[in-house]
């Protein structure tokens, strides 16, 4: 069986915040009297409180998914996974390599003591909230839009504790050594081929995912370092998370490294000299190292291109 279930488990984030948004029969009928139509071709709906109240928890949550994705930093770390983590599937879940789970699941627990910190904070504003909307609006404004408690104060408590969620979930790749279903030994061996071929398949998808991160960074870097225009900073900014992103990238190419290639620890290797001690400062204030750094990253990601395909 594939080493990928050895080296990897899978991990995703879920969660739920709320919109604070409902739809109403009788906005969409006097946009149709307005508009002259019928309310089958319009609909209405209304903000039951002020957008910026919700702000806070749907903007964690999100970061906590896009730094699995590689877009958004750890909150302890300030590090990005560059490249993101290689997809499992379209429902949320990633590949989680042995070597980035401790750095991974500490910048998560702290996504989610953040999350939880956001939602005592709302569960304070809600209610003032609420009572704005009521003040405002007073003829859009129901009672049956809430969560259907007796005051503000309780609508709120109900809102937070049943519309909001933030968990992480993980869970194990599949191994076909590992099937224990009671069957045919024609289904079991079908299973077992299945679970593995698909396994393979996400192996192969790593392996792709890890070298296309490694060219696309490199490139970048060359390609940023190459126009960067000391004379004109704001069309040509070259900025220190643009150092800061590929020297983050090594300890994520040796972990999604599972099947051990040797070009690919070469990759690191390469680029730590290629960077040394250098920092976003020190390549802008520097135009003849500048110039030398960005020929052999750019004759780096040739090579690796060459290697690679």
């Amino acid at each position: 069986m594939t080493a990928l279930s050895e080296k990897a488990v899978l991990i995703r984030v879920i969660g739920s915040t709320w919109r604070g948004v409902r739809t109403d029969k009788a906005i969409a009928e006097g946009a149709a009297s307005h508009f002259d139509t019928t309310s089958d071709w319009v609909s209405g709906s209304k903000r039951l409180v002020d957008p910026a109240v919700l702000k806070a928890p749907k903007k964690i949550l999100g970061a906590a998914r896009n730094y699995l994705r590689g877009d958004s930093a750890g909150p302890i770390d300030g590090q990005f996974i560059t490249g993101g983590l290689p997809t499992w599937d379209d429902k949320g879940w990633y590949i989680l390599p042995n070597a980035l789970n401790e750095k991974v699941l500490r910048n998560l627990g702290e996504f989610q003591s953040r999350f939880d910190v956001a939602l005592e904070d709302l569960r304070d504003a809600l209610p003032a909230a609420i009572k704005r909307a009521r003040d405002e609006n007073p003829n859009l404004w129901s009672a049956d839009d809430y969560a259907g408690g007796n005051s503000d104060d309780a609508n709120a408590a109900i809102i937070v504790a049943e519309r909001y969620s933030f968990d992480r979930e993980l869970d194990v790749i599949p191994d076909s050594d590992d099937i224990r279903v009671s069957a045919s030994k024609e289904f079991v061996d079908a299973l077992k081929a299945e679970v593995e071929g698909r396994a393979n398949k996400r192996l192969e998808e790593v392996a792709t995912h890890t070298r296309d991160t490694v060219l696309s960074t490199l490139r970048h870097f060359a390609d940023s370092l190459s126009e960067y225009d000391p004379e004109n900073k704001r069309a040509t900014a070259f900025r220190d998370s643009t150092v800061n992103r590929l020297r983050e990238l090594v300890p994520v190419i040796r972990a999604l490294n599972v099947e051990g290639d040797a070009r690919l620890d070469r990759a690191a290797d390469d680029i730590l000299t290629v960077l040394g001690n250098r920092t976003g400062e020190t390549l802008r204030e520097d135009d003849a190292d500048r110039a030398v750094v960005a020929a052999k990253a750019t004759k780096l990601a040739d090579n690796l291109t060459s290697i690679f395909n």
